[in-house]
């Protein structure tokens, strides 16, 4: 094809997108960057605007009309990116997106609601319960527990307790209320798992080896841990992952792409879900993209089907 013919075809599958970046959340900067990244893919065939979002709505609203997108991507994360709230604003706008809906994208923002739905259709969980973060002193938790807020992401807020003198420590978990929910839960030695969804389908699993006791945000964004993709499994455990992470995603009403980790439990051969990602990273650094790679599929493409598989729900 000549450059003037690919020039045309290129023009031709053109769109108007918007890409949300920033938000509210403590997530702001990793948001800013995967904006970045999935902005700079997209510009090679599209026409595209990025806004960085603020808790002004009336502004918000205001660019995304003026702009009048075709598609919006999301790459948002955190609280009112990827709990319903943006999602709900967009199908008002009757604006097709990326990524999940508001009621996948709110249950699997909340790690407790989300816990319960996957138990009972017999997907194996740590055991865990929800309390208020002012009574998590007055009650008896299992040494070793995991403490984390029942909604939030990139590992923030995560709380690893080994000993019962860290649960009378001052300032325990940094938060302005006592009020606020977190998840309680049996802290489960193994190996860190994850699983790739992608077109709805299995996209990859990679092994997460970290210097820390768990994959928490220093291993996601400042020291990157190692990813070994494919990791020797048994076949059994291969399957259950796969399984698993097909009817969390399919069980939510999940949209295209989400990533489910988990801890597999070598010594007793079990595996536990710990928790869905409707909204996976996409900085260079992200599983999903190096699964994608893995698969043939370029970050260009990669954000290119997301585009494809933008939707607007019905209200």
């Amino acid at each position: 094809m000549s450059g003037k013919l690919k020039g045309l075809e290129i023009l031709k599958n053109s769109k108007k997108i918007i890409v949300l970046k920033g938000g509210p959340s403590e997530e702001r900067e990793i948001s800013i960057k995967t904006g970045n990244q999935v902005e700079e893919a997209l510009s090679k065939q599209h026409d595209v605007k990025g806004v960085v979002v603020s808790q002004n709505l009336s502004l918000l609203t205001e660019k995304i009309l003026k702009f009048e997108p075709n598609v919006i991507f999301n790459a948002l994360h955190g609280n009112f990116g990827e709990d319903g709230q943006i999602q709900s604003i967009l199908n008002a706008l009757k604006i097709p997106y990326t990524h999940s809906g508001v009621v996948a994208s709110s249950i699997g923002m909340n790690k407790y609601f989300s816990k319960i739905i996957f138990e009972n259709v017999g997907i194996r969980c740590p055991k865990g319960e929800k309390i208020k973060l002012g009574e998590i002193q007055k009650t008896r938790i299992k040494i070793p527990s995991i403490i984390k807020p029942t909604s939030g992401g990139s590992s923030i807020g995560i709380t690893k307790i080994f000993k019962n003198e860290q649960l009378y420590k001052k300032n325990l978990i940094k938060s302005n209320s006592k009020n606020e929910d977190y998840l309680v839960e049996d802290f489960i030695e193994g190996r860190e798992i994850t699983v790739g969804i992608l077109d709805n389908k299995i996209c990859g699993i990679i092994e997460i080896i970290t210097n820390s006791k768990f994959y928490d945000f220093k291993s996601k964004y400042v020291q990157v841990a190692k990813h070994i993709q494919n990791p020797k499994l048994p076949e059994k455990i291969n399957k259950e992952l796969e399984n698993n992470s097909l009817l969390a995603h399919n069980i939510l009403g999940c949209n295209y792409i989400s990533r489910s980790d988990f801890r597999y439990d070598e010594k007793n051969q079990k595996l536990y879900l710990l928790e869905i990602n409707t909204q996976p990273g996409l900085t260079s650094d992200s599983l999903i993209p190096e699964m994608a790679k893995k698969n043939g599929i370029s970050f260009v493409n990669l954000c290119n089907m997301l585009i494809d598989s933008a939707r607007c729900e019905k209200l």
